[in-house]
């Protein structure tokens, strides 16, 4: 019996001493513990992931459709009103007014723009829809440009940024849920984990925009004045063919000019001859008359 008491009194001691020595160890960890969460997050957020690895494979493109049309000036609200309607039929989860623009310049011809973001998945068939409304308003087509954007990296480096930052605030949160500490240390583990947490809303929204760019695709539409184009080349013309008499007048005064400079020597070389032979005549030849 002694034996065992005996015993039971050495185990409580050394439990004893354990717990001692271990508690400076906690406290040294649980200060360290943000660091820990970050390295931690940061390793599992570069793990490959087996969907993204794949999805990263198939271009993620952002297009962007110019088009440009030429009308009479009396049809170019028609058109564009036409255009207007189609998207509203569509609906706005495929397609969506941006912008709206249509002006008189001082000379009294119009002036219209129209800027829409359509479903990729219809753009093309969209934009020959947009093309038929102008011929059937008598004008046409004048420039179609389609351009893309690969934004295929940026969303798999924001999606891989918003799984580090979930990670890091669901680990800085467990850590101060459990630990205790002091009260700076506390507040400085807060204030990270209210960082991480605005760097990681930060991120969503870029996703959803970069997302939103591959999903609806960017039209610029562009009405020109058929009677404009008309008045610009007849100036033009005109600009040209005074250009043209305006050269040569210039051109004309340039040979006179150096017909001129090359003959003033022989012309003051004659007139000086002449005057000296009347002036040898004058004085011997006077006097016999």
């Amino acid at each position: 019996m002694k034996r065992r008491i005996a015993t039971l009194s050495v185990v409580s001691a050394s439990l004893a001493l354990a717990a001692c020595s271990k508690a400076p160890r906690a406290s040294e960890s649980a200060r360290d513990g943000v660091t820990a969460a970050s390295e931690a997050s940061s390793a599992d957020a570069t793990k490959p992931d087996p969907k993204n690895a794949l999805a990263a494979h198939v271009p993620q493109l952002a297009y962007h459709y110019q088009l440009s049309y030429r009308l009479d000036g009396d049809a170019i609200a028609r058109a564009q009103d036409s255009h207007v309607a189609l998207c509203r039929d569509l609906g706005p989860a495929r397609c969506q007014l941006v912008a709206m623009e249509r002006s008189a310049k001082d000379d009294g011809y119009p002036v219209a723009s129209l800027k829409l973001r359509v479903a990729t998945a219809i753009a093309p068939a969209f934009a020959a829809r947009l093309g038929q409304a102008v011929s059937s308003a008598g004008g046409r087509a004048l420039d179609t440009n389609v351009a893309a954007d690969d934004v295929s990296k940026e969303i798999v480096d924001t999606q891989a940024r918003i799984r580090q930052r979930e990670l890091l605030v669901q680990r800085m949160t467990e850590i101060l849920r459990t630990r205790d500490g002091k009260l700076a240390d506390l507040v400085e583990t807060e204030r990270s984990i209210a960082q991480a947490q605005e760097e990681l809303d930060q991120a969503k929204a870029w996703l959803t925009e970069l997302q939103g760019r591959v999903a609806l695709s960017d039209f610029d539409i562009r009405y020109d004045a058929a009677s404009i184009a008309r008045v610009q080349g007849m100036s033009g013309r005109l600009a040209d063919a005074a250009s043209t008499s305006l050269g040569a007048f210039l051109s004309g005064i340039q040979v006179l000019a150096t017909v001129m400079i090359f003959l003033a020597p022989w012309v003051l070389l004659g007139a000086a001859g002449f005057w000296a032979t009347r002036m040898v005549r004058r004085r011997w030849f006077a006097p016999l008359a």
